[in-house]
């Protein structure tokens, strides 16, 4: 992504991804990986216990909604950013394909 971007368009495209993605839970697994982020790491940060990011990221609890998925991206960018790494090193790669039915 060029660098005219901001990490807000950059995490937009990240949701975007996570919401239309053929396995969201899979999604988001993916991107706490490419953001390098352990998930007892993720889980503190929102204050959630591993177990329960586990389930949501195996799938096996239903669909998180869009308001626990911004939680969970900003979460994941603070961390990274901590870390050194930003959204834009995420963004370009997604791990599913997104198809779109059009009328």
């Amino acid at each position: 992504m060029s660098s005219n971007i901001s990490a807000s368009d950059d995490l937009t495209w990240i949701a975007g991804s996570v919401v239309l993605s053929d396995n969201p839970p899979q999604q988001l697994k993916y991107c706490r990986k490419k953001f390098g982020i352990r998930q007892a790491d993720l889980a503190r940060h929102m204050s959630l216990t591993p177990s329960v990011l586990s389930d949501y990221e195996k799938g096996r609890r239903p669909s998180p909604g869009v308001k626990f998925i911004k939680r969970y991206l900003l979460a994941l960018y603070e961390l990274a950013k901590s870390n050194g790494k930003s959204p834009e090193q995420v963004a370009p790669t997604p791990v599913a394909s997104v198809h779109i039915n059009q009328p």
